[in-house]
């Protein structure tokens, strides 16, 4: 199972945008070089569409690094390609110019990207646009075609406009539903996951209470295991509530550099002496002079923490872990490979969703926040696995620029 890192500025409405672009220029191109037209109207044409492929590909890339400031980018892109076709129209055809169709085109598009009130002002913009875009023929054309073809424009501009406000509010409802439902799983299993440790705390403090209430006075060694006992459920029952807390506050970090080898010796120092009282070896295998990568340190430690407890976990009869680093072209792979009864195929599905857990204790928090910490710092992680073989997971972090 696979979570990368994909283009994180570009969104479904920027991609319909650029390839409505692709095509315009595409099919400018083929009408141009077969239509027929005089010597000097192509050679304006073809000036017009080398400048609008140009400015096309300044303006995404604008897109691309700017994508907060999307909205503003589109509203210019608005208005200088309503200023495109006024050129294009007149040599072109006139009001019976095939280019006529990029006024629809454009005020379908934009009304559904800004929603029904915006689409009222850009179908009376674009209108006016289209009615002035070649005034010499205004005198050949008969005023009801224009005000037809105008009032369709419209009708499809708030229709569109009509249409986007309908899916952002099913969107809405929708996001809405998911998180109520979310509610109840993680009151579900904090309910789950809490229970039993206080169903162990409870005991022991009643056991405790009665060698007291006996006044023979009590054995310390067994105190001592009783006392231990209540204060390790404790400690489970705060790592439920940290990890809810966690998912609840989530935001985004603010990211630094991080030296990825010696966080991972600091990290295998503080588990020695855990894992070799349960059995367990660490195997390193860390490539030389890496450069740091972006994401914020102790967001990675606890990362590399949850991985590498969730391997103690599937290897109660001990074995090895292996962790290593690879300096790739422009990101770093950390790998953490264990020798343990490993996942299955079903269950490898789904381990990076929330709540999702296969232990009698635990939130299903662990792998769902350390996925989001990864990705939002654009790296990638992914989970593979092979039962009673053991499970191997990689995180991929770009450089710190």
């Amino acid at each position: 199972m696979n979570t990368g890192k994909g283009i994180l500025s570009f969104d479904l409405t920027d991609f319909a945008f650029s390839l409505v672009k692709l095509l315009a220029v595409f099919g400018g191109l083929i009408w141009g070089l077969y239509h027929p037209m005089s010597s000097n109207d192509k050679v304006f044409f073809f000036i017009l569409l080398a400048i609008f492929f140009v400015y096309t590909l300044v303006l995404y890339l604008c897109v691309f690094k700017f994508a907060d400031q999307a909205p503003k980018l589109y509203l210019f892109e608005l208005i200088i390609d309503l200023m495109f076709l006024s050129f294009i129209i007149p040599v072109t055809g006139g009001f019976n110019s095939t280019f006529t169709l990029g006024f629809f085109l454009l005020a379908a598009i934009h009304s559904f990207y800004y929603g029904l009130v915006a689409s009222i002002g850009i179908a009376f913009l674009i209108s006016i646009v289209y009615i002035f875009s070649c005034p010499q023929c205004l005198v050949h054309q008969h005023w009801t075609d224009i005000a037809l073809r105008t009032a369709f424009l419209s009708v499809l501009a708030v229709i569109m406009g009509y249409l986007s406000e309908r899916e952002r509010r099913m969107h809405r409802q929708l996001v809405n539903a998911e998180q109520f439902a979310a509610m109840g799983m993680m009151s579900s299993q904090i309910a789950h996951a809490v229970r039993n440790p206080l169903s162990t705390i409870s005991l022991n403090a009643e056991l405790l209470s009665d060698e007291v209430k006996k006044g023979q006075g009590l054995d310390a060694d067994e105190a001592e295991t009783l006392i231990n006992s209540i204060m390790n459920e404790v400690q489970r029952v705060n790592d439920v509530v940290e990890e809810h807390l966690k998912f609840m506050r989530r935001s985004k970090s603010e990211y630094r550099r991080c030296d990825v080898n010696l966080l991972l010796n600091s990290l295998i120092n503080f588990l020695e002496k855990e894992a070799s009282r349960k059995g367990i070896s660490f195997l390193k295998s860390l490539e030389g002079n890496l450069p740091d990568v972006k994401i914020e340190e102790s967001g990675l430690r606890q990362i590399m923490l949850n991985i590498v407890r969730n391997s103690f976990e599937a290897m109660p009869r001990g074995g090895q872990i292996r962790i290593s680093t690879v300096k790739g072209k422009d990101d770093i792979e950390i790998t953490i490979e264990d020798t343990g009864i490993g996942i299955s195929r079903e269950n490898l599905k789904r381990i990076f969703e929330p709540f999702f857990t296969t232990k009698d204790v635990g939130t299903g928090l662990g792998l769902y926040i350390a996925r989001d910490m990864v990705i939002e710092a654009g790296g990638g992680i992914s989970c593979e696995s092979k039962i009673n073989k053991g499970t191997k997971v990689k995180v991929r972090l770009s450089f710190a620029v």
